[in-house]
């Protein structure tokens, strides 16, 4: 071998060694405030996770526009916003893309929640007692339940959600810690929180939980379980929906048993439809 072709293959080897400036040499920081190196892939599974059942949308399109917004020192929680924005900035090309932006928005939701370690319903209420969001009953109701209250939240169900609708709830509705600003519930959470307050057993606050998630009609009961409870954001809605309570209780068609199931689904029933949406 000429000493010539020696020379080049070392230079080769030395060219290949070298790593050129990639998003690969950043670094991101995590919520805990840890850093660690960026890793692509992980961008991209992240966006591919939500994109099941999602057959019009594309998940590389949504990952490579986040990529491209990468900075060394940029934070996860600043990764997964620019995720979330480009994927709704998509719905006036694709429908579907609004359900890939409430996908990764209510994981959104979700690391905010547990960063505050917070991993179960009766933790949100108690976090909401402790900085005055939650009045006493619903504490005690909750503490007494914990159990089956905690294993009746079903994450899947936020799968139903649209871009707009959740991102208003998370906007104006979910409880927040007053100092931080962070929100101490995720969306079934919130809708658990309301069957609580609007039930006086457990059997009816699964039944109306259950109502309230899938149809998603949240609005008017937003504070009924907070310090000064009130069943709307409307005064005169509120004493409507309060009317309409005692009179699901109190008519013969639901007094058949108060333990009964037929009885807790019918009280369900008539009480889910006074927290529709009160226009």
């Amino acid at each position: 071998m000429s000493t010539e072709t020696s020379a080049a293959i070392d230079k080769e080897s030395e060219f290949l060694l070298t790593s050129p400036p990639t998003a690969t040499a950043m670094s991101v920081t995590k919520r805990n405030g840890t850093t660690e190196l960026v890793d692509l892939n992980k961008i991209v599974r992240a966006v591919q996770r939500c994109c099941e059942g999602l057959h019009a949308v594309d998940p590389m399109r949504v990952a490579t526009r986040t990529i491209s917004g990468l900075y060394n020192g940029a934070t996860t929680q600043e990764l997964d916003e620019l995720s979330i924005r480009t994927s709704a900035l998509l719905i006036g090309e694709e429908p579907e893309y609004g359900r890939l932006a409430a996908r990764l928005l209510a994981n959104f939701i979700a690391k905010e929640v547990s960063g505050q370690e917070i991993h179960a319903f009766s933790q949100s209420v108690g976090r909401g007692h402790e900085v005055g969001l939650i009045n006493a009953r619903l504490l005690e109701f909750v503490q007494i339940n914990a159990r089956k209250l905690n294993d009746a939240i079903d994450p899947s169900l936020d799968l139903h959600f649209d871009y707009f609708g959740l991102r208003t709830l998370y906007d104006r509705y979910l409880l927040r810690h007053p100092h931080t600003r962070k929100v101490i519930e995720t969306p079934q959470q919130f809708f658990l929180r309301i069957a609580s307050a609007l039930s006086e057993d457990v059997p009816e606050t699964l039944a109306l939980y259950k109502r309230m998630a899938t149809w998603i009609t949240c609005r008017p009961a937003r504070r009924c379980s907070t310090p000064a409870p009130r069943m709307s954001s409307c005064p005169r809605a509120s004493c409507w929906i309060r009317r309409r309570i005692r009179w699901s209780r109190s008519t013969p068609s639901t007094a058949i048993s108060p333990s009964s199931p037929s009885s807790a689904a019918a009280s369900a029933s008539a009480t889910a439809a006074c927290v529709r949406v009160v226009r």
